[in-house]
């Protein structure tokens, strides 16, 4: 049987794909000599609960009201196999990274800098298996809970290191959890080597100085790394005890990486207790 094909005068769609069990219409746009192929993917629309509005600590990390409007909206069904549809968040996230480039600072160059490292270094010039800008992007919203206060992203290597204890804690305790929907981890069954990933983005961490040379003149002797050994025992923390994925605890990191440059008097005593709380097990493991 001739399979059902819709034409215009500029290209045309397809449906064997859709016999063939893919996931996507591919369409055929020819413009005189050249002819582009697009995937479309069929999306439904429907309202959905969001589990992230249950957690009030959220809604002080974006402009006033602007993530209860986003994840308000419907959000789109796609498919994710012959006879199943899945929820995709890309475009909500992406209208909440909108919504953080309205505040003053450096979120989103900071976002930039880590998908450049993340691609050139951590990649290999994105010949090997890594981390997606969407694992960044998801580490930056959450960044951006923890570390809510204008001055955390005054000043751009500050910026760039909010977001690298973040993504430093959830490589070492192999869970980054979904923004929206906190239960679903995107580190799971990605087929990633986590713990080779967690090395590289450590060493980064540690002397960041070393992938960023873009020029042979720009060579020279690297500081002393900011860091000793064991800190990867300090960053499994949450793994045994949720409490620790909170504020306090990710600026004892930022100040291991000598970057903890607040001076709220009530942060500072916050930070110093969970500092008293795991000075043991630091000094055991360092």
């Amino acid at each position: 049987m001739r399979s059902p094909t819709a034409r215009g005068g500029t290209g045309s769609l397809n449906a064997d794909s859709l016999r063939e069990e893919e996931l996507h219409l591919s369409l055929l746009v020819s413009s005189g000599w050249r002819t582009v192929r697009f995937h479309v993917v069929p999306v439904v629309r429907r309202k959905h609960r969001v589990p992230a509005l249950e957690g009030a600590q959220l809604m002080h990390a974006f402009p006033g009201g602007s993530l209860r409007r986003i994840v308000g909206q419907e959000v789109a069904l796609v498919p994710a196999g012959a006879q199943l549809w899945r929820v995709s968040t890309d475009h909500l996230l992406t209208r909440l990274l909108g919504a953080l480039g309205s505040f003053r600072g450096h979120r989103l160059d900071s976002l930039s800098i880590l998908d450049r490292v993340n691609h050139e270094s951590w990649r290999d010039s994105g010949q090997s298996p890594g981390l997606t800008y969407g694992h960044l992007k998801t580490v930056l919203l959450w960044a951006s809970v923890l570390f809510p206060a204008p001055e955390d992203w005054a000043e751009l290597q500050g910026a760039v290191y909010r977001l690298l204890v973040v993504l430093l804690c959830c490589l070492a305790t192999r869970n980054l959890p979904h923004f929206l929907y906190p239960g679903c981890n995107l580190l799971r069954d990605t087929g990633l080597d986590l713990n080779a990933l967690y090395q590289r983005v450590e060493h980064f961490a540690s002397q960041p100085e070393a992938s960023l040379r873009i020029h042979v003149t720009h060579l020279g002797r690297s500081p002393p790394p900011r860091i000793g050994n064991g800190v990867k025992a300090l960053l499994q923390l949450p793994a045994s005890n949720p409490a620790y994925w909170a504020t306090a605890y990710f600026d004892v990191l930022l100040d291991k990486f000598q970057v903890f440059n607040i001076q709220d008097k009530e942060r500072i005593s916050a930070m110093q207790s969970i500092f008293q709380k795991t000075k043991t097990l630091d000094s055991e493991e360092c």
